[in-house]
């Protein structure tokens, strides 16, 4: 069950990175603390459940990456 918390809290630090700020030192900073909680609730996590929330993790990495090259666009 502590799972669930630590992909709760990195889901939502993620969400957090991507929603609140708009430096992207602050992205980058909240994707990796964000990642490392949901890395600490797949070791955690059954087999059965890892798999699709690593999924749910690349693509939640790949849309912070996809946000920082639009931000970084604007100031060119």
């Amino acid at each position: 069950m502590k799972h669930f918390i630590f992909w709760a809290l990195g889901f939502i630090t993620l969400w957090a990175g991507l929603k609140l700020f708009d430096d992207e030192v602050i992205l980058i900073v909240s994707a990796l603390v964000g990642s490392v909680f949901i890395l600490a609730g797949l070791i955690a996590a059954p087999p059965v459940l890892q798999i699709p929330i690593e999924i749910i993790l690349v693509l939640a990495l790949f849309n912070v990456c996809m946000q920082c090259i639009q931000r970084s666009d604007r100031f060119q």
